[in-house]
């Protein structure tokens, strides 16, 4: 009986202690959230869309052969410059080349004989005489039968060139292209849904594949009021501005159009944006190291950042790291980056 009350006596003590033990001990508390905010402020914003478009000559023609013939002279080469009027080669006619090649040979077979006949002898008097007729003959064939020049229109350079000297050619075959590099466009499509945020005008930022580290301009000269049914867009012109003699016809060139543009607006990076059951977007903001959330409504957004039209104020401090963490009214840790954002921006 005494062994039972003892140890009865002993387990009140033991759960006694323990329980004493258990108070005494604190729980940890839960440690703030560790943020990175941002400073709103007034920025410009816009939003802008990618074009493909192509690189033609607006000024540039095919010279052809006005009739059958040969080259008998070619006077320029690819990347040539040629002004206006400028003879780009000359083409003899079938009759001309004919008499010509006639009287030429009948020039060297004379001479032939004459150097083989004696000076003293009859027949090196008449092989002379005979030489000096063939002579007139070949002067009379020149002239009767002129050469037919083949003249550009225009000035430019020439990009290609089908010939060469002493091609036969027939009339109407392609000989030359000429390009007038001063006249070089490119040649777009915008949308049905597009065609008003392009104006005459407006002035596209413009990359190309062969330059991707430059940028070039090209502005607005024509634009097409007609739907072409084929693709459904209406086609759209630009004259490039900043060209040079590298970019030729052909080359393919990626235009930006901006179709939004503000130059104030409440700009916060894309990445902020908690959207709840009822669809409608929140952000956090840090007030005296309190999180508070705000529902927000958007505007103009591009590829880095969106405008907040309302529910937001200048000044106010975004939570842009870590705001999946939060709950609204909770009490949060302001990550200082002064010194890592000072080298980032270096």
């Amino acid at each position: 009986m005494k062994t039972k009350i003892l140890i009865s006596i002993i387990s009140v003590m033991i759960l006694f202690i323990g329980c004493s033990k258990e108070e005494k001990t604190d729980k940890p508390k839960p440690k703030a959230p560790l943020l990175k905010v941002e400073e709103l402020k007034f920025t410009p914003i816009s939003k802008s869309i990618k074009l493909i478009g192509t690189v033609e000559a607006k000024v540039m023609t095919t010279v052809v052969s006005p009739s059958d013939g040969f080259i008998e002279q070619l006077n320029v080469q690819e990347n040539q410059f040629v002004k206006k009027e400028k003879v780009l080669a000359v083409i003899a006619s079938q009759e001309r080349t004919s008499l010509v090649s006639q009287a030429k040979n009948k020039i060297e077979e004379l001479k032939t004989k004459i150097e083989k006949t004696s000076t003293n002898s009859v027949e090196y008097s008449q092989l002379n005489s005979q030489l000096e007729q063939a002579k007139k003959e070949l002067e009379y064939a020149d002239k009767l039968f002129l050469g037919i020049p083949v003249i550009t229109p225009l000035s430019g350079t020439v990009t290609q060139k089908f010939i060469e000297a002493g091609s036969a050619v027939t009339a109407k075959q392609n000989l030359f292209t000429i390009v007038d590099f001063n006249s070089l466009i490119i040649k777009t499509s915008v949308s049905e849904d597009l065609f008003s945020k392009i104006k005459l005008g407006d002035r596209l930022k413009v990359k190309f594949n062969a330059f991707p580290e430059k940028d070039f301009y090209a502005v607005v000269t024509l634009k097409y009021q007609q739907i072409d049914p084929a693709t459904r867009n209406f086609p759209v012109e630009l004259k490039l501005l900043n060209g040079t003699k590298e970019i030729t016809p052909g080359m393919m060139a990626e235009l930006e159009l901006v179709t939004d543009k503000k130059d104030k607006a409440l700009t916060v990076p894309n990445d902020v944006f908690i959207v709840n059951q009822k669809g409608e977007k929140l952000v956090y903001v840090i007030k005296d190291t309190t999180a508070h959330q705000k529902i927000v409504t958007t505007g103009i957004s591009n590829e880095k950042v969106t405008e907040v039209v309302s529910g937001l104020n200048e000044g106010e401090k975004l939570v842009v790291m870590g705001q999946e963490l939060l709950k609204d009214g909770m009490k949060v840790v302001v990550q200082k980056l002064a010194g890592k954002m000072k080298k980032e921006n270096k």
